[in-house]
């Protein structure tokens, strides 16, 4: 997917480029501090997604919306909340407050996949030492079985839990999570590519530069899962 960031702060550029830098699918094929060169960048590129700082210096981005390719989306980010009534009249894709976070990124870029809800159910994970993270059921990658814990896959970090996996299952069995062998829960959409690995498969995941492990008897599973979602072929 290729992406133009319109923003007229560096730093914010530096950080929206290093989020977007570590997970896999995502391009940046411009970067624009004006709207004169934002609308030159996007003729050009015909981005599939654009990140729209909302004040740039005098001028507004909303007055770049209407020059967007018809295909394209859009992400209203700024310092400001209150546009978030115009940004969802003007069908933004979302309305992300600075600063950018990856978690909330992955909120975001979710919604993009077809038939995904984001951020309409979130779970808390407990990390130790009274540590708790929000995070959205739609950024979840995958869950992994860690003795009497669990780790959690989301976005480029791996959550230690303190639930067993059999929790984790039961709560996620109605969520498109899969569970593969004993030990390991996915969405199988989330996965971008695989290949052997050892006795099994790495997985790879969208969004993301995470990778799991996985051994022969979920290996076997997933691919008879690849199998069932393929079309069948033309006679």
């Amino acid at each position: 997917m290729n992406v133009v960031i319109v923003e007229d702060s560096l730093e914010d550029v530096l950080n929206l480029r290093a989020l977007i830098d570590g997970m896999s699918g995502l391009h940046i094929v411009g970067v624009a501090h004006d709207l004169t060169q934002a609308r030159l960048t996007i003729q050009e590129q015909q981005p599939d997604l654009v990140f729209l700082d909302i004040e740039i210096g005098m001028e507004n981005s909303f007055d770049l919306i209407h020059e967007l390719p018809e295909s394209s989306h859009f992400i209203f980010t700024t310092v400001h909340t209150g546009y978030g009534a115009a940004a969802f009249d003007v069908n933004a894709l979302d309305y992300i407050v600075k600063p950018i976070t990856e978690e909330r990124l992955l909120r975001a870029l979710a919604k993009i996949r077809p038939g995904s809800n984001p951020g309409s159910t979130r779970v808390l994970v407990y990390r130790g030492g009274g540590e708790r993270c929000s995070l959205a059921l739609d950024t979840i990658a995958a869950i992994i079985a860690d003795r009497d814990n669990s780790i959690v896959i989301c976005g480029n970090k791996h959550y230690r839990d303190h639930r067993r996996f059999r929790e984790w299952a039961e709560l996620l069995q109605k969520n498109r999570f899969t569970q593969l062998d004993r030990s390991t829960l996915i969405r199988m959409d989330q996965v971008h590519s695989w290949q052997p690995y050892g006795a099994g498969l790495l997985l790879n995941f969208r969004h993301s530069i995470a990778t799991l492990e996985i051994g022969r008897a979920a290996s076997k599973r997933f691919e008879e899962l690849q199998e069932r979602a393929l079309p069948p072929l033309d006679e």
